[in-house]
């Protein structure tokens, strides 16, 4: 069988910035140790960041196991290592330079402007929990003031059944891909040939979905302090001017979901329409209508061990937070956080069923626990209030002799290493 080649970005008519147009930090940090420290260590979240940091282009994501990887040579400029949740960002400063209270950042919940339980106004079909991320995306769509695409997943065309990134620019587009998907879309990875594949007009406004660390690295990379271009042409994360996190407690593994669900219940991801965190377990709710309960330990070998890391449970650093905690069956708690998620709430408010939500409680309670998890999983020092770049030679001497040190790369491409970096 013929071994499967990454796949690169396109490198077409507007490039990435160049590398030649900033000075690279002192002692280059190259893929290569991201390989080391992240994905051969087995804590990529598959956020996608590194990719879409990356100006020249030289990495892609290998199609066997969806993880970034090499595919040409490596300028050393830092910038997958100073955008990667689980490398070089402190992705827990994003929300407190983003204004919210360092408090409210360690306690998991970050800044709220505004809190409903909130469902579709009208029905959505195959839509979850209300279906209120595709009801406000096709009202903001229909809206000549709101948006011109959204950056949403959908189910891939290949038949694996995994989630792929879709740009969908109308209504009837964002509702033919309602429904649950349980794996990363990795849409940060393609978010350029999408817009470059879309019928949009010259500059246009994006609304993006994703879950906590994929909005994380939309932050960071708007952060950037090398975002500036001697181009024209802004990059595409200038155009996505509307961020919507998707509640979070770990992202799955397909193959590793595929087998928990064959061995402990006799079922395919295909029987299973939705996966929710109900008090310490998960609720399987199947196609058919019925639904299964498990503990979550029957899942611990889905789960990306990275995802275990992740103290952002509910998107701190989106405009807006959907999730299912603290709210009934068929309605979704909805959190305003920013002034951009405002502006889209009153825009397509009319196209929901609300009531305010006063009691955050439930909310609370599981992101606390998943930032518990999270100190508790990882090495390095959890500081709302710290530096936002963890330099390469200090992850390596709070993570060198842990059960999360780097691994020496792959044997296998040593010699495109060498040859490369």
């Amino acid at each position: 069988m013929a071994q499967q080649q990454p796949r690169a970005p396109a490198v077409g008519d507007d490039p990435r910035e160049p590398t030649t147009d900033v000075s690279p930090p002192d002692g280059k940090v190259r893929f290569r140790h991201l390989d080391e420290a992240v994905i051969e260590a087995d804590r990529c979240v598959q956020c996608g960041t590194c990719v879409a940091a990356c100006p020249s282009n030289s990495i892609g994501i290998a199609d066997s196991d969806r993880r970034p990887t090499l595919v040409k040579m490596c300028t050393g400029c830092s910038r997958c290592w100073d955008t990667c949740p689980r490398a070089g960002l402190r992705y827990e400063r994003l929300a407190t330079l983003e204004g919210a209270d360092p408090e409210d950042v360690a306690d998991g919940i970050g800044h709220v402007e505004d809190a409903y339980a909130a469902s579709a106004a009208e029905d959505v079909p195959d839509a979850q929990h209300g279906g209120v991320v595709t009801a406000l995306l096709a009202a903001l769509l229909d809206d000549p003031e709101g948006i011109d695409g959204a950056i949403v997943a959908r189910e891939a065309t290949d038949g694996t059944g995994l989630a792929a990134p879709k740009l969908a620019t109308t209504p009837a587009e964002v509702r033919a891909g309602a429904g649950t998907l349980f794996t990363q879309p990795l849409q940060l990875t393609e978010l350029r040939e999408l817009i470059a594949e879309a019928d949009l007009p010259a500059d246009p406004s994006l609304g993006l979905v994703g879950t906590p660390c994929v909005i994380e690295g939309v932050t960071a990379l708007d952060r950037s302090p090398y975002r500036e271009t001697r181009f024209d042409e802004p990059r595409p994360l200038d155009h996505v001017d509307l961020t919507i996190a998707l509640t979070c407690t770990q992202a799955l593994d397909d193959e590793g979901l595929e087998h928990v669900l064959a061995r402990e219940y006799n079922l395919s991801p295909d029987e299973v329409t939705g996966l929710d965190l109900v008090g310490q377990g998960i609720r399987i709710d199947l196609a058919d209508g019925g639904e299964e309960r498990a503990p979550l330990a029957d899942f611990a070998g889905a789960i990306l061990s990275g995802c275990l890391e992740c103290a952002d449970a509910t998107g701190q650093t989106a405009d807006l937070t959907v999730g299912t905690v603290g709210t009934g069956q068929g309605e979704s708690t909805l959190l305003v956080r920013t002034e951009r998620g405002e502006i889209a709430f009153d825009r397509a408010e009319s196209a929901l069923e609300t009531r305010q939500l006063d009691d955050l409680g439930p909310v609370e309670q599981l992101a606390a626990w998943n930032a518990d998890r999270a100190r508790e999983a990882m090495a390095r020092e959890y500081d709302p209030e710290g530096e936002l770049s963890i330099p390469h030679m200090a992850h390596r001497e709070a993570y060198d002799g842990t059960d999360r040190a780097p691994v020496a790369f792959n044997p296998a491409r040593v010699h495109q290493y060498e040859e490369w970096c």
